[in-house]
């Protein structure tokens, strides 16, 4: 268990969508809306979380709600794979 969480990455190349004529379909696919928001890595190891971008770069700062969310969550490291978006008061999508 320890030498995983020493080899643990701290960014990874992530999954770039890419266009279709149709999604796949079945019982074995889940979908999501595309929000165009950021792509991140949400990184949480060390006992710190980090959010990186799809180039690498911290934007840890700019996102605090989601480190908050990451570093509630009952496990010790993690690697996701998301979208960031934020909305308004009116929870009307906005984009940092």
């Amino acid at each position: 268990m320890l030498w995983r969480l020493r080899s643990f990455p701290d960014f990874v190349e992530p999954c770039l969508p890419s266009p279709i004529e149709r999604p796949p379909a079945g019982p074995d696919w889940i979908h999501e809306i595309k929000h165009d928001g950021f792509r991140m890595l949400a990184r949480r190891g060390s006992g710190r979380v980090r959010l990186f971008t799809r180039n690498g770069h911290d934007w840890t700062e700019r996102f605090p709600l989601i480190v908050e969310a990451l570093g509630a969550l009952k496990l010790t490291s993690c690697l996701i794979d998301g979208e960031a978006i934020t909305c308004d008061g009116r929870h009307r999508l906005c984009r940092v």
